[in-house]
């Protein structure tokens, strides 16, 4: 029997950070810890700041990001971020994660853009979920 497994890649606008494969992938939005597994319904999500666990066959894996937008499908998950860093442990990933956070740089003044681009987005959207007529400007 084949195990599937979901594709993971987590990029800043310098680097790729994580690619490979995981059993399963729990990242934080504002709603809390959403988890991803193969063969999952498509589906974008706003990621807040914080740490996405990784779950691989040799065990666990973190990464700390910046927040950021993540696109997946039934076997990829692609997450576009400004700032992440990655590790075996969640001290040093934190640790990381807080050095990279509190020094001012371009990517923070990137995620302050995709923060205000993932709002639109998410209002965009909800206004498609409204009845035939309710949405402003719509017939």
């Amino acid at each position: 029997m084949t195990v599937r497994a979901l594709h993971v890649t987590i990029r800043t606008p310098r680097e790729t950070i994580v690619d490979r494969d995981v059993a399963s992938l729990r990242v934080p939005t504002k709603t809390g810890h959403v988890g991803l597994r193969p063969r999952g319904e498509p589906t974008v999500l706003a990621v807040e700041a914080g740490l996405i666990l990784l779950r691989t066959s040799d065990g666990m894996r973190y990464a700390g990001t910046a927040g950021g937008l993540l696109h997946t499908s039934s076997e990829t998950a692609s997450l576009l971020t400004p700032l992440a860093v990655a590790g075996d442990d969640v001290e040093s990933v934190s640790q990381q994660l807080d050095a990279l956070l509190s020094e001012p740089s371009e990517e923070m003044d990137v995620r302050k853009t995709l923060g205000q681009l993932e709002k639109r987005i998410l209002q965009e959207l909800s206004h498609g979920d409204e009845p035939d007529g309710a949405a402003k400007g719509k017939p």
